[in-house]
């Protein structure tokens, strides 16, 4: 049974040894919201990013939506400027943004729509590796990351057969198989692959930070959660959300902690990863490298 084949598998730790080159690979992204990514694995981009590897950022919507203080034109503008300050910290040097409505994924793209455009996009870049959203985890609450995970999961699955989105080979794109496909994961279950970002915790940090409406709607919702509770955090209360750095630093780093913990790091991110198909079962003795 390949190590990839279900979260109940053993944990994947290790790390590529030290000094043994790697294949330069290409990374694609696929998200919903504008810090998606740097939430849930912005410390392993950074790290691919840092290896050499080649990585591409999709963002779906338009993320004018998640502001308690701006206008829904002001907000876009401003998510703009943020997505570009966050890739540019974790070394992304290309990102797609497709623009639609937050919150309207699914009736503004249903999913054979949004499926072919992350197709096109997979068969433009040609990524080793498609991050993305879970389509299987349980109690996912925001449509957009549904939508996103679906879409870009299928898309990552039949990308390499011509039948799928015909038009698009007509148009001379090249079918393209997906080796990897690395999901969020956020339940300890689901978990099969663990990254150290001990060396990088501090540039996922900062790169949420470039997020600054963001980091101020996340201290503003723990503030309304804690008021309708009734409960007394006087520190939270009692917190500007302007003045998030502190506490959004506590709350990564918390996380990180919690889930290096699970695999013998400092800091990690950890993934429900499938890899060439379980291949791997057929390859009595041989294992597949890792690249972080």
């Amino acid at each position: 049974m390949s190590p990839d084949a279900s979260p109940a598998s053993a944990p994947v730790a290790q790390s590529q040894p030290v000094g043994v080159p790697l294949r330069k690979k290409r990374v694609a992204v696929f998200e919903a919201h504008g810090d998606d990514m740097e939430f849930t694995c912005g410390g392993t981009i950074a790290k691919f990013s840092d290896l050499g590897h080649e990585v591409t950022l999709v963002v779906a919507t338009d993320n004018d939506k998640g502001s308690f203080e701006l206008t829904a034109d002001e907000l876009r503008a401003a998510r703009d400027r943020e997505i570009q300050g966050g890739a540019a910290v974790l070394g992304i040097e290309r990102v797609i943004c497709l623009g639609y409505s937050d919150g309207e994924l699914q009736e503004q793209a249903p999913l054979h729509v949004l499926r072919g455009r992350f197709m096109r996009i997979i068969r433009e870049v040609k990524p080793d590796i498609v991050f993305t959203w879970d389509p299987f985890t349980p109690y996912e609450g925001h449509p957009d990351h549904r939508a996103v995970a679906m879409a870009a999961s299928e898309a990552a699955s039949f990308a390499n057969l011509p039948l799928y989105c015909p038009e698009q080979i007509e148009e001379g794109l090249a079918p393209h198989y997906v080796g990897e496909q690395w999901f969020f994961a956020k339940a300890p279950r689901d978990r099969n692959k663990y990254v150290d970002i001990t060396a990088y915790i501090d540039k996922k940090i900062e790169a949420l930070y470039q997020h600054e409406s963001q980091m101020v709607l996340t201290l503003q919702d723990l503030q309304f959660a804690l008021r309708a509770s009734g409960l007394d955090v006087p520190w939270l209360g009692q917190l500007d959300p302007h003045d998030y750095r502190e506490a959004i630093d506590r709350q990564i780093r918390a996380v990180a902690r919690a889930v290096g913990r699970e695999a013998g790091f400092e800091y990690a991110e950890g993934f429900r990863r499938t890899r060439y198909g379980g291949i791997e079962r057929f390859a009595k003795g041989q294992e597949l490298p890792e690249d972080v």
